[in-house]
């Protein structure tokens, strides 16, 4: 404890602030103490990592491991992804996060990130992948729909009402900061316009929404074929064109040589063959 307190006494003198004050809840950090840490925790970031490298033991590591992905790899897959390694590494500790995070290639670059889950390609230079799995955008309406049946026209796509995912701010490689939705981000300029009547927060409740309303929707279709093998909403032909996609897990090639990284890659490989 007299330690910690020179320490901190040490540092007020030298940037000239409280850094910590008291309070009920106990010491908070100052305003200038949160600019400290998001100057200097990338750096520290790296100076661990470079310890953490010479010796990776998965049976008794207790890293923390930060992952974003989407609320759909999370719901559907997370379960059958992390389950081996709860077995093959009870110690490892997992944080996940949403997909939408700001930039996110600069937070792989300084360890914030250790891996993210994309379907938006990023750098092959600096970013190293393995295919998690692929999808594929379709159009979707409910079965009782009134007028629609196996086919959409472009002029029906445009003015009919739409449920979609809202908007959120992502940050693409060469890209400022900019608010879309998933399927803006995929189809880009090849996306007609959409009259869109209803935002909703996750992609996972559209289906359910679709089948109960004259609402139609463009989800991929993992997320859409549980319903649609139930017979509770049909699948749509496109009046444009819809490429498959693959959801990809990237890291930074600095990485390459972790120990533990490439014990993870190998589990990674695995569970993509498997899928």
């Amino acid at each position: 404890q007299p330690a910690v307190s020179n320490a901190l006494k040490r540092l007020r003198l030298s940037f000239k602030d409280d850094l910590f004050v008291r309070t009920r809840q106990g010491l908070v950090p100052t305003e200038r103490a949160l600019e400290l840490h998001a100057l200097i925790g990338p750096a520290l970031n790296l100076v661990q990592r470079s310890f953490e490298r010479e010796l990776f033991d998965p049976l008794t590591s207790d890293r923390v491991i930060n992952i974003s992905m989407n609320t759909t790899m999370e719901t559907l897959f997370l379960a059958d992804f992390i389950k081996p390694l709860r077995q093959a590494a009870p110690q490892l500790r997992f944080r996940f996060f949403p997909d939408h995070l700001p930039e996110i290639p600069a937070r792989l670059k300084d360890g914030r990130l250790n891996y993210a889950v994309e379907y938006i390609p990023l750098p092959e230079d600096k970013f190293d992948s393995v295919v998690l799995s692929t999808d594929k955008l379709t159009v979707i309406c409910a079965k009782t729909h009134p007028t629609l049946k196996e086919k959409i026209s472009l002029q029906q796509y445009q003015s009919m009402p739409h449920v979609s995912v809202s908007p959120r701010a992502y940050s693409d490689p060469g890209d400022s900061s900019r608010e879309l939705t998933p399927v803006e981000r995929i189809l880009g300029a090849n996306l007609p316009r959409r009259n869109v009547a209803m935002h909703v927060g996750s992609v996972l409740s559209i289906p359910s929404i679709v089948a109960a309303t004259d609402l139609i929707a463009t989800v991929g279709l993992t997320v859409a074929k549980p319903w649609i093998d139930r017979g509770e909403v049909i699948q749509i032909s496109a009046p444009f064109k819809t490429d498959e996609y693959a959801m990809n897990l990237y890291w930074h090639k600095s990485r390459s040589r972790d120990p533990a990284h490439v014990w993870l890659k190998q589990h990674f490989q695995t569970y993509a063959t498997n899928i």
